[in-house]
C-alpha cells in the first residue's frame, strides 16, 4: 500500500491519474466537500482580493489549477490569471471551458502545463499565488512553496486551500466515515476510478492540515502566516506574505 501511494505521488503517475478523473473532478469535489467547494473558492478569492487591495489587473498564479474552477473564480473579479497543472487531461477541460465562455467582460485565463515543483516563471512575476487541493498531492510540497515564493513579488500573498481534519471527535468520525465510503463509491460510479479516489481519501488522512501547511510556509520564507478553518474544519485556508 505504501509503495502504491508513493508511486501515485510521482508526477507522471499523477498526470495519468488526474487525466482519468478530470471529466467528473469538479462534481466529486462538490460531493466530497458536502457541497461547500464553491463557497470555499469564494473565500480564497476574498482573501486574495483583500491581500492585493483588489484583484482587477493583478497577476495571479493558480498552481495545480486542475479544471480551472479556482482560476475562473479569480478571473471573474478581474484578475489576470495564469493556471498551471501537470495533468494534460485536466488542462484540456480547463481550456475547453474557457473557450466555451465566449467573449465577456472578464480577462481570459492563460493555462500552462508544468510540474509545480519546477515552476517555469521568472522571479517576482506575480502579485499573488494560490493553490487549491494541490499541495497535498505534491511529492515535495516544500519545493512547491519555495517556488511559489520565488515567483511572487515581495509583499505579495499566498493562499492555500485544502481539506483538513475536524477537531471535534464526533464530527471527525462522521466526516471520515462519509469520505471513506463516498469517495471510492462516487469514483466507481463516475468512470470506474475508485482506486484514484481511494488514493485521494488516503492523502487527506496523511495530510498535516493547517498547522503543517503553516510550518511549511514559514520554512520556505513566507511570513505573517495565518490560517482559518472552514465548515467545521473539514477544510482550511492558510495565507502568508512574501
Amino acid at each position: 500500500m505504501h509503495t502504491q501511494k508513493a508511486a501515485l505521488k510521482d508526477p507522471a503517475q499523477q498526470s495519468t491519474m488526474f487525466a482519468r478523473i478530470a471529466r467528473h473532478y469538479d462534481l466529486i469535489n462538490d460531493l466530497a466537500s458536502l457541497g461547500r467547494d464553491r463557497a470555499w473558492r469564494r473565500v480564497v478569492a476574498d482573501e486574495l482580493e483583500r491581500g492585493c487591495h483588489g484583484l482587477a489587473d493583478r497577476m495571479i498564479l493558480d498552481v495545480a489549477c486542475g479544471t480551472g474552477a479556482s482560476s475562473r473564480a479569480l478571473a471573474s473579479r478581474g484578475a489576470l490569471v495564469t493556471g498551471c497543472d501537470i495533468s494534460a487531461g485536466m488542462l484540456d477541460i480547463a481550456r475547453r471551458r474557457e473557450s466555451e465562455r465566449g467573449s465577456g467582460a472578464r480577462p481570459s485565463i492563460r493555462y500552462e502545463r508544468c510540474d509545480a515543483q519546477r515552476l517555469p516563471f521568472p522571479d517576482h512575476r506575480f502579485d499573488a499565488v494560490t493553490t487549491s487541493y494541490g499541495l497535498r498531492n505534491m511529492p515535495d510540497p516544500i519545493a512547491v512553496l519555495a517556488g511559489m515564493r520565488r515567483v511572487c513579488r515581495p509583499g505579495g500573498i499566498i493562499v492555500v486551500l485544502d481539506f483538513d481534519t475536524p477537531d471535534n471527535p464526533a464530527w471527525r468520525m462522521l466526516y471520515e466515515r462519509y469520505r471513506t465510503i463516498m469517495l471510492p463509491m462516487l469514483g466507481n460510479l463516475f468512470g470506474g476510478n475508485g482506486d484514484a479516489y481511494r488514493y485521494l481519501d488516503d492523502s487527506i488522512d496523511a495530510w498535516p492540515g493547517r498547522a503543517g501547511v503553516a510550518a511549511m510556509l514559514r520554512k520556505t520564507g513566507w511570513h505573517d502566516v495565518a490560517y482559518r478553518t472552514l465548515s467545521g474544519a473539514i477544510a482550511s485556508i492558510c495565507r502568508a506574505r512574501a
